[in-house]
């Protein structure tokens, strides 16, 4: 999990500064959209290394994980709508898609 996290994090610093050679406001809108999907999953990860004792418990708390991540996602996206004005949406939800489905990465590098 950790690994597929900190890929997740590397490609969402990558597309930020390639996004940073189109314009800093597309790197600014860049970056809210890799918070937005990374922030979550490595809470997430931290969460699920915690553990539940037993297995029913273990199931509950990845489901509830993981609509907490996305609640938290879109949370992020509306308050970076408010925060920046200057919000370049196309940006934010292309970083936002590459950095979650980032992990397709993860499979073909293992």
């Amino acid at each position: 999990m950790w690994k597929i996290v900190g890929l997740q994090w590397v490609v969402g610093v990558a597309v930020c500064l390639l996004m940073l050679l189109v314009s800093p406001i597309h790197a600014q809108s860049a970056a809210w959209g890799f918070v937005a999907v990374a922030l979550p999953s490595t809470l997430f990860a931290a969460r699920l290394a915690l553990g539940s004792k037993t297995p029913m418990g273990g199931t509950i708390v990845f489901l509830a994980g993981e609509f907490l991540k996305v609640g938290a996602t879109i949370a992020i996206m509306f308050v970076a709508s408010q925060v920046d004005p200057n919000i370049v949406w196309w940006s934010l939800i292309l970083t936002a898609i590459v950095t979650l489905k980032s992990y397709f990465l993860a499979f073909f590098l293992r």
